[in-house]
């Protein structure tokens, strides 16, 4: 599995000069470090899941999110296999592995996982310039709840338009109705 630092250094715990300096650069962090040990040991009873590739770890105070190669999250859930339960018991928190798409749609429904999103509403807002000829128009997307959803969502507000910003590059605005 290809993740923040190599399998040698994640098996070993004595780091390669490269994986070194990422982390003393703070390119990598203890999270992925974990990550990267729990990855190894899954990798030695699953070898199908070798062909994962970790894009990007994003950990945040109310859990974990890892974005993997689309087509990669069936080597690492279903059956018998849960690596994200392992991730979840040494992280102490709840962990989400999510492929990367281009589907704004389905990222934002994923990152709002386990509550249910009524629907997505597109607005579009006049931005106006001084000049004459010079205004024009911008999208806004709006993410709509039931309010019974409110509790099921995985982390605050906050956090999840952040992450759809981080992951999306669009800022979304999320309505109860």
């Amino acid at each position: 599995m290809k993740t923040a630092i190599c399998t040698f250094c994640a098996q070993t715990g004595m780091y390669c000069k490269d994986c070194q300096t990422k982390i003393n650069n703070g390119e990598v962090t203890q999270t992925e470090i974990k990550i990267a040990k729990i990855a190894a040991e899954f990798e030695k009873t699953y070898p199908n899941s070798s062909k994962v590739n970790i894009l990007k770890t994003i950990e945040k105070p109310g859990f974990v999110l890892l974005l993997v190669t689309p087509g990669d999250l069936r080597f690492l859930t279903g059956g018998s296999l849960d690596f994200n339960r392992r991730l979840e018991r040494t992280l102490k928190k709840p962990v989400k592995i999510m492929e990367k798409t281009k589907n704004k749609r389905k990222i934002i429904d994923e990152i709002f996982h386990p509550a249910l999103i009524k629907g997505f509403n597109t607005v579009f807002v006049p931005v106006r310039n001084p000049e004459p000829g010079k205004s024009s128009v911008e999208e806004e997307m709006i993410v709509v709840l039931s309010p019974e959803e409110k509790d099921k969502l995985p982390g605050t507000l906050e956090e999840l338009k952040e992450l759809v910003k981080l992951l999306t590059d669009e800022e979304v605005r999320v309505e109860f109705r």
